[in-house]
């Protein structure tokens, strides 16, 4: 017999075929080198591991390289594993140099997993239109396992393709462990791939339920004209663990979700590139992806989202925002510290012209101490749901308007900050800006005479804080609510007509009123102004 390492033959080592067989009988393992493959990195060796994988269930690539010309293709059950980056599939006439960019000359997929429940691991692909491609040609394309792979130098490096199938879908499938090293245009890509673009019909389901982990993508200076990791089609729960992408400049994003993505996941991302490449990019389409801890050190964007739709949920991700979430059903909450950012505005008297507000805060101070000037909300349809508090802080009296930029202002005018305090606070639904409170409004008042008081009696809801009364045309019993239905109300109660006739003020049944009694006004401007404790009504003052 040849001398052996580990139960192999050398590469390059002959034996006759009594031999050959005694050594084939002598083990459990089946190489590509029992078909006539070399290894050596110049003879062709595609034809020997395809008869190799077509025989087999397992087949181990030994240290080596394994030039080839067409895809190393793995169909149902079948495993192919090597010893490490020492086993080498190189899908291009010349090594990998490290020290110098690729050429890029593959038009063929160095690895191509056409059906499910494969296994390739422990080895290294060099080249390829796609390093690994994944997709239902002849099956299936599901549960299938990748992992200990290194992919350099292809155009993508690991693809997932939904096809042209939907009985043969790309779900399920394991990647993990996998480093994709300069890649031409993307290094991880989801994507289907028609019979025919401008028929339906022929496209297949998009990846689903894939879960990638540890999948690491470095051009390390190489340019690239896709994306460390493009999801262009991908629905319901893929998954993207602790996976990392170190972009070239000239890179789209080091994650970018396409239009048509939805119900995805991305756990502990690492974006990094030196150029304007965001660290997430969501498309215009693309719904529903979860994002948590992100990494980003990128001169771009963490999260760049260029619809401003927000259909995404971040947790600890993104700047400046870290935390976005959308429809969310809290029952108990507890804040320790909430802190709400604020600002202060003070013009100089030589000040002309607005001030517009860019609402990166939620209270203002202003002061118009030394001039009076304008503030510009945004439009409301820039504001969709973003609140802003206005209070006016200084004692003279220049006015501080406050409009709206292109259009008719809160709740539809324009509104003034005249004196010391006077603070208002506002609200766009993305349409208007609505004043949901403020303390420089008139009160809400009440007319009340026979009109509104069948047979001389009014029953006061005390919804309103003034109620002016006319006995003009006969008398008008005013009868309260017991104290317990409005505590907490205060209201005034003034007689507006001449006449003698009287305005009682009482409680149902006549059974008293504030202070214990019941009050009769009957000359002409008569006040009084009453409050309930909720036990009774008291009277605060008369007039």
């Amino acid at each position: 017999m040849p001398k052996k390492i580990n139960g192999i033959l050398r590469p390059g080592e002959s034996v006759n075929k009594l031999d050959l067989r005694k050594y084939l009988a002598s083990r459990e393992i089946v190489t590509p080198q029992d078909y006539g493959a070399y290894g050596d990195g110049i003879a062709d060796d595609t034809a020997a591991i395809n008869q190799a994988l077509t025989e087999n269930e397992a087949v181990f690539l030994p240290p080596g390289t394994y030039r080839t010309t067409a895809p190393v293709t793995l169909k149902y059950g079948r495993m192919l594993f090597g010893a490490g980056d020492i086993s080498v599939i190189q899908a291009q006439s010349t090594p990998y140099d490290p020290m110098e960019t690729p050429t890029y000359e593959s038009d063929f997929n160095a690895v191509e997993i056409v059906e499910g429940y494969c296994i390739l691991k422990d080895l290294r692909v060099v080249g390829g239109g796609s390093g690994i491609m994944l997709y239902g040609r002849d099956g299936p394309c599901v549960k299938n396992v990748i992992e200990n792979v290194s992919i350099w130098d292809a155009n993508h490096g690991l693809v997932f393709d939904g096809w042209n199938n939907r009985d043969w879908p790309c779900y399920w499938n394991n990647a993990s462990r996998i480093l994709i090293a300069r890649p031409a245009i993307n290094g991880v890509l989801f994507t289907t791939t028609p019979l025919d673009w401008n028929d339906p019909d022929t496209f297949g389901d998009s990846p689903n339920a894939n879960k990638l982990h540890d999948v690491r993508v470095y051009s390390l200076g190489s340019p690239m004209s896709g994306s460390g990791f493009f999801i262009s089609s991908g629905r319901y729960n893929n998954s993207f663990f602790d996976c990392e992408a170190n972009v070239h400049t000239s890179a789209e994003a080091c994650f970018r979700l396409g239009f048509a993505t939805d119900n995805n996941v991305i756990v502990n991302f690492y974006a990094e590139s030196l150029g304007l490449a965001p660290g997430i990019r969501i498309d215009n389409g693309s719904t529903n992806t979860s994002i948590v801890n992100l990494f980003s050190a990128t001169g771009g964007a963490a999260i760049w989202d260029p619809t401003l739709h927000g259909e995404y949920q971040a947790y600890n991700a993104g700047y400046p925002v870290k935390n976005y979430m959308k429809k969310t059903q809290v029952q108990d909450i507890h804040i320790e510290g909430m802190t709400r950012a604020t600002t202060y505005i003070d013009p100089t008297p030589e000040h002309e012209g607005d001030i517009e507000l860019d609402l990166q805060h939620t209270f203002y101070l202003l002061s118009s101490y030394g001039v009076a000037y304008d503030i510009v909300l945004p439009n409301a349809r820039d504001a969709g749901g973003r609140e802003v508090t206005l209070k006016k802080s200084d004692i003279h009296m220049n006015p501080i308007r406050v409009k709206e930029k292109d259009g008719p202002g809160p709740d539809r005018r324009e509104i003034v900050l005249l004196q010391q305090y006077d603070t208002v606070t506002l609200l766009s639904n993305g349409a208007n800006w609505w004043i949901t409170s403020d303390n420089r409004f008139p009160k809400l008042s009440l007319y009340v005479d026979s009109s509104i008081a069948p047979g001389g009696v009014y029953q006061a809801t005390m919804q309103h804080e003034i109620y002016l009364v006319s006995a003009y045309t006969g008398q008008i019993i005013f009868q309260l609510p017991t104290p317990s239905a409005a505590a907490g109300r205060m209201a005034t109660i003034k007689k507006i007509d001449p006449s003698g006739n009287h305005v009682k003020v009482q409680m149902a049944g006549a059974s008293g009123g504030p202070d214990a009694q019941i009050w009769s006004m009957t000359q002409h401007f008569a006040a009084m102004t009453i409050f309930s404790d909720g036990g009774q009504w008291i009277v605060i003052s008369t007039y």
